[in-house]
């Protein structure tokens, strides 16, 4: 019974999967918040990655987690201390040559690790005084899911955004699925409206 659980666990569809089925119509919303509740998001987390297909996080006790959980937790622990001091030499080994992110505030994923590194090199020049606070974190297979707060000072361009000097909040997950130690597929779910009306001076923070 429990290889067979197992085996189901390693088979079942990542969340970007899903989200790709309730955009292609074959995984209805309702559908995927009861997957995404099923799997330990909290509410919070769940409305982050409704808002951002469409369109306070309170930290959850968890179980210790098991020796491949706790392999997945140091890549990502080293992954977020890389980018916290914007090491792009170093981040640029944490990702596989066919990885794949996406990110809500973007219309198209980026493909590959010189357009993801560019991707993050654009970011770091356009936020200063930028902290991520993580406050859940749930393994599942290959899987972390990763609920967040991310605060900062609006202070570069981006695309369609120029800068603003304005500082923003901002709530989130981050889906990072990795093979052989390596991120194959990263999903950043937030909604970019909101991101783009606090840059904008739109609405009070």
């Amino acid at each position: 019974m429990q290889k067979d659980a197992r085996q189901e666990q390693d088979t079942a569809p990542t969340i970007p999967q899903m989200v790709d089925d309730v955009h292609e119509g074959k995984l209805p919303r309702r559908g995927l918040m009861l997957a995404l509740a099923a799997l330990g998001i909290s509410a919070a987390g769940i409305s982050a990655i409704v808002a951002a297909i469409s369109h306070p996080i309170t930290p959850k006790p968890s179980t210790p987690p098991n020796p491949q959980e706790q392999q997945h937790l140091e890549h990502h622990d080293n992954h977020i201390s890389k980018q916290s001091r914007a090491q792009i030499d170093e981040l640029h080994h944490d990702y596989a040559e066919h990885a794949v992110v996406e990110d809500s505030l973007h219309d198209e994923p980026f493909v590959g690790r010189a357009a993801i590194l560019a991707r993050k090199s654009m970011g770091f020049a356009a936020v200063t005084n930028a902290q991520i606070t993580i406050t859940n974190r749930v393994v599942q297979s290959n899987q972390v899911t990763v609920e967040w707060v991310a605060t900062g000072i609006h202070s570069g361009d981006l695309p369609g955004l120029p800068a603003s000097n304005r500082p923003y909040v901002l709530q989130g997950v981050t889906v990072v699925v990795r093979e052989e130690g390596k991120i194959v597929r990263e999903a950043l779910y937030f909604d970019a409206a909101n991101f783009r009306r606090q840059c904008s001076g739109q609405c009070d923070i």
